[in-house]
């Protein structure tokens, strides 16, 4: 085993404990929406069943007055759910701020519109149902007013017209690296509604995981589950972040947050730099143990269990429960892993080593929120899934309400 920074994988570790837990209690932070609800999907949906061209025309005059308004945040959320899922907001607000540092706006003129297939640069899609409007747009830069000619490509989607950001990936490149990724293109991706009844349920294990280590975690749970007789739901995602990014959870920074679940879009994220600090100071399955732990909540969520805000509330688990059972069912993993030969020697080692040195800091109390155990209860409790396997960690997966 190569030689440990104790002191430094402790301070990184200690961040795990208080960002698995923190995450899991954050509130969301922002709406999902800056439509107002009900009234204007309405009146688009009878004008575009009417017209539909009449329907893009108005969209296209539409976006125009938000950025006569300067509202850049509404316009970016008026995107097509595809440039929403490779754009972030950062991008798209920051040129918009930039280009009109000295400029001003007002509604276009739409002097055409022509529905054709068209190809969006920045990904090779093609949309046969788009529509190109073309217009005239009042600009004034320095008190000199002047009309600008130009053309937008709209898609339908549901109820509504979506534009699209950029014409090539080098120029959503040049942006991300003039106003940074604030991460909202992921967070995006992960809320788009599966558009084909049934496909998240048939999207393959290693397009959804392609890290084998967790997709290997996520194909023991839909046997243990299958074998339970229950219906299984993957995490969305295992996604690492090397900067600060926004997540449904909240805004994350790789210095601050080590590994999380987000109870909110059902994902596990982590810093890139501390799985780097894991493996190569303990070892690949060190590392695997910390996701296992996280895919842990992920199964709370699923089981209805309860994050309790004190112990004397019944059908609720206090925090330090929640922490251990999760430690429990990592061992409930490993001892899997281990009978079917995916282990090497020595790993169930690391997990015991990693899990030892993740204790709370002494003098932590036991309903302390952010209170995980010590090493050694934790290590205790990883042995109880470990021996006892999933229903060594008090979670009947037959049941449907496991806090009950």
């Amino acid at each position: 085993m190569a030689s440990l920074d104790v002191r430094l994988l402790r301070s990184i570790i200690t961040a795990l404990i208080l960002a698995s837990l923190l995450a899991t209690l954050a509130p969301l932070g922002v709406t999902s929406s800056v439509m107002p609800p009900g009234s204007r999907q309405l009146a688009n949906a009878l004008t575009q069943a009417d017209d539909p061209s009449a329907a893009a025309a108005d969209a296209a005059r539409e976006f125009s007055r938000l950025e006569a308004d300067r509202d850049f945040d509404a316009l970016y959320q008026r995107m097509h759910p595809d440039a929403l899922a490779v754009v972030p907001r950062s991008a798209v607000v920051g040129w918009y701020q930039s280009f009109f540092t000295d400029r001003e706006t007002d509604e276009l003129t739409v002097t055409d519109v022509v529905s054709e297939p068209w190809t969006w640069g920045v990904t090779g899609t093609t949309y046969d149902d788009a529509v190109t409007v073309t217009f005239v747009q009042p600009y004034a830069v320095a008190g000199v007013a002047d009309d600008v000619a130009g053309e937008v490509h709209l898609v339908p989607f549901g109820d509504e017209w979506g534009w699209f950001f950029g014409a090539s990936p080098s120029f959503v490149d040049e942006q991300i690296a003039l106003h940074e990724d604030d991460g909202s293109a992921i967070l995006a991706s992960l809320s788009l509604e599966v558009r084909d009844e049934g496909a998240e349920a048939v999207m393959p294990r290693d397009v959804r995981f392609p890290d084998p280590l967790h997709a290997h975690v996520d194909h023991f749970w839909a046997a243990q589950f299958q074998e339970a007789g229950r219906p299984y739901e993957s995490p969305h995602g295992v996604i690492a972040f090397d900067h600060p990014v926004v997540t449904a959870c909240g805004r994350v920074d790789p210095d601050d947050e080590a590994a999380f679940y987000c109870v909110i879009d059902e994902t596990i994220y982590y810093s890139a730099h501390f799985r780097s600090l894991i493996e190569s100071q303990i070892g690949d399955f060190a590392w695997v143990n910390v996701v296992a732990h996280e895919w842990g909540h992920h199964i709370q969520t699923q089981l209805g269990v309860d994050l309790g805000v004190g112990p004397d509330r019944a059908g609720e688990v206090t925090p330090i429960e929640l922490e251990q059972q999760a430690d429990c069912l990592a061992g409930a993993y490993a001892i899997d892993a281990e009978t079917t030969g995916w282990l090497d020697a020595g790993d169930i080692d690391e997990a015991l080593y990693l899990t030892s040195i993740s204790g709370d800091p002494v003098g932590t109390a036991w309903n302390d929120p952010r209170a995980h155990g010590t090493g050694d209860e934790r290590i205790d409790v990883f042995l109880e899934g470990y021996s006892g396997g999933v229903a060594g960690c008090d979670l009947d997966l037959s049941r449907i309400d496991a806090a009950s």
